[in-house]
């Protein structure tokens, strides 16, 4: 499985595609239980109807629908590339043209995520103006054509355009997020000494930490989000700016970060959720 040029040990790059099916096979059907769970509890739930959590069950949709498509088409398209089978170009162009629009959607729903939590921490006064159910559903429809735009040019194999708006998709929501949590930063350090100095009547308290526990989920589900996608952002943009002309990061290893971010967000959001934790366990039970 391995060769040996003086002191490189080059491992063939058939191996690598070996570990990514493994990894996609065993945890697909993982990824679309727990995220369609989680969809079930925001819906049933109705103390856990809040916006924030309406917004991370969109976000499963798309986690939901990476286990259901991104990751068997990819383990398919590698096992028919792997046994030399036919048809395995047709299982790759549909997995790219799924996980551009997938990838694509997560990316701005990260940013509709961020953008919430920094109007209702931010601008809480005017959040029940500014973030209501019908702008929600209007945003969200916005980034699912948005995503389907970018998987069509895929289709059409319109790359270069692609890449682009790929590139300005992931540039804008690295500097979005990092602006806004920078802003939530120091919101949140100047309400805890307001909380200390006893300047807030005792509703403002209970708000702003409800609040504040729904950014630190948001955090993590950022966080997470950011590290699965890292070498694939660097990949495009990379390639868009013509640092390079092939991603110096193994394909396999992008691809199978980029899909297990589906897997392991709902393990956040029950991690982070008591009331969301107890329902799944109780559905699963």
């Amino acid at each position: 499985m391995t060769s040996i040029e003086g002191d490189t040990v080059i491992v063939p790059l058939e191996v690598n595609f070996m570990i990514s099916v493994i990894i996609n096979s065993i945890t697909c059907p993982f990824t679309v239980l727990l995220n369609v769970l989680v969809i079930i509890a925001v819906k049933k739930r109705r103390r856990l109807r809040t916006n924030s959590n309406i917004l991370l069950a969109c976000l499963a949709v798309t986690d939901a629908l990476t286990g259901l498509f991104g990751q068997p088409s990819y383990v398919l398209w590698r096992i028919f590339l792997i046994f030399g089978l036919g048809g395995s170009e047709i299982l790759k162009q549909f997995n790219v043209s799924v996980m551009s629009t997938l990838s694509s959607s997560s990316n701005l729903h990260l940013m509709l995520v961020t953008c919430e939590r920094l109007i209702a921490i931010k601008y809480a006064m005017h959040y029940s103006n500014v973030v209501t159910n019908i702008k929600l559903k209007i945003a969200v429809l916005a980034i699912w054509i948005i995503g389907f735009v970018c998987g069509t040019l895929v289709a059409l194999k319109m790359y270069q355009a692609m890449l682009h708006i790929a590139s300005l998709i992931t540039i804008s929501c690295i500097v979005l997020v990092a602006f806004a949590y920078v802003i939530l930063y120091h919101e949140t350090c100047r309400h805890r000494k307001k909380i200390k100095a006893q300047q807030l009547p005792q509703e403002e308290v209970e708000r702003s930490i409800k609040e504040n526990k729904a950014l630190k989920t948001t955090v993590f589900v950022v966080g997470a989000i950011i590290v699965s996608l890292l070498p694939l952002g660097f990949c495009l943009i990379g390639t868009a700016t013509d640092l390079f002309d092939t991603c110096p990061i193994d394909e396999p290893i992008w691809k199978t970060c980029s899909m297990l971010n589906s897997f392991v967000n709902p393990l956040i959001y029950c991690w982070r959720q008591n009331e969301m934790r107890k329902f799944v366990l109780r559905i699963m039970k």
